[in-house]
């Protein structure tokens, strides 16, 4: 879920460049992207919205980082998950990312 919020804030954050590299410690995401014959409701979501941005002129990459080294994004990540996942309105902790967390290219 955190990809797609993600890729719905950018597409539409005013940026010269159209490019996005999307982090995630989560292998198993990048390997059901990469699958097409693998299908959950999130990663649809997710290639459709890939696609739209696309259809933009976006340009659309993933990247796998490691787990719990510190890197600044991920630990934020984190802690926006354990935060929503202990809220009972989810949507309300996605309005908590600062927007200078996002680095846009």
């Amino acid at each position: 879920m955190a990809i797609l919020k993600a890729l719905e804030y950018i597409q539409y954050k005013e940026s010269g460049k159209k490019s996005v590299l999307v982090h995630t410690d989560r292998r198993i995401t990048l390997q059901l992207l990469q699958n097409q014959k693998k299908h959950t409701h999130f990663i649809e979501q997710i290639r459709t919205k890939v696609i739209e941005m696309e259809q933009h002129e976006w340009r659309v990459e993933f990247s796998w980082i490691k787990p719990h080294v510190g890197h600044r994004g991920n630990e934020m990540a984190d802690q926006l998950a354990k935060e929503a996942a202990n809220n009972k309105n989810i949507e309300e902790s996605y309005t908590k990312t600062p927007n200078s967390a996002l680095l846009c290219e």
